[in-house]
């Protein structure tokens, strides 16, 4: 392990799950001089942030967990460690998420939890917090498991039920793919009616931070507040890179006979009411980020 910060201390240890993911790490990035702060990796460690110590833990791994837990005793645990598919989806998002749930209930740490939207079923939005799963792939699946066992280990935590995280300043996966793709000339297409309430890493990272800090307990919707389709979002992304938004096909995922929910809107009166956070919406995000160059690599 590296030796964690020694400033700032007041009030115990904060431990950050998967710190080199694009939401851990920016939580890390800004909860960095609030107390000693740990991030967890696993398969890639990044260049370090200042303030933040790390370690590398499977969090699929009970007794690794315990172990780290018992050594740091955080005050704090903000869960964003997960695998969306492959072999370690079963045990990495759904049985990590336990083993942190009952480590945090071990000591008196406070745990938030990030979860999914896609763990409903998309046919009856907008989906408030008392939505039940209704999950209809994998990965869905996976995510409402992961919040029940959440839930039995620790019922004080808060569960951040979330949607597509995105970034422009370096581009999310999702993002990147969508740029290369218009740059390089590859013809992609985006469904027209898969809606999600797209929120912004810088957000979604501030919201989670605010609610270490607070006493909610269950589920809360932390999203942006405008429904947009996968297709919408590509063509403003395009846009605002001046690229050409021709380049993106609008297809249909009902057309395609992919089982995937299909609008999964999020509510987020509560979130509204409980957290100083603003979410901003897709496209306010976008006005509030300079365009980067986007030559990410050689054109062909």
């Amino acid at each position: 392990m590296k030796m964690a910060p020694t400033s700032s201390q007041l009030n115990g240890p904060w431990l950050v799950t998967g710190a080199t993911g694009l939401l851990g790490r920016e939580v890390a990035r800004q909860a960095a001089g609030r107390a000693a702060l740990w991030g967890t990796w696993f398969s890639r460690e990044l260049a370090s942030l200042d303030g933040v110590g790390y370690v590398q833990l499977d969090v699929g791994d009970s007794e690794a967990v315990w172990r780290v837990v018992q050594r740091l005793r955080p005050r704090v645990i903000i869960h964003t460690a997960y695998r969306k598919e492959g072999p370690d989806l079963q045990r990495v998002t759904v049985q990590g998420a336990a083993y942190i749930a009952h480590a945090a209930a071990e000591i008196g740490a406070r745990l938030v939890h990030v979860s999914s939207d896609v763990l409903l079923d998309g046919e009856h939005a907008p989906y408030d917090e008392s939505a039940r799963p209704g999950p209809l792939h994998p990965y869905g699946v996976a995510k409402a498991d992961a919040e029940a066992l959440v839930q039995r280990a620790a019922p004080n935590a808060a569960i951040v039920r979330t949607s597509l995280i995105c970034c422009v300043q370096p581009p999310d996966p999702i993002s990147a793919w969508v740029i290369d793709s218009l740059l390089l000339g590859r013809p992609i297409t985006l469904f027209t009616d898969e809606i999600r309430s797209a929120v912004w890493v810088q957000d979604l990272a501030a919201a989670l931070i605010e609610l270490a800090d607070q006493s909610f307990s269950g589920v809360l919707n932390v999203a942006g507040p405008q429904p947009l389709s996968r297709y919408q979002m590509g063509q403003r992304l395009a846009r605002h890179y001046g690229l050409d938004p021709a380049g993106i096909t609008a297809g249909s995922s009902l057309a395609s006979g992919l089982r995937r929910p299909r609008n999964c809107t999020l509510d987020i009166t509560l979130a509204r009411r409980l957290l100083r956070t603003r979410l901003r919406s897709y496209d306010e995000g976008l006005a509030d980020a300079a365009p980067s160059p986007v030559m990410r690599g050689p054109v062909s």
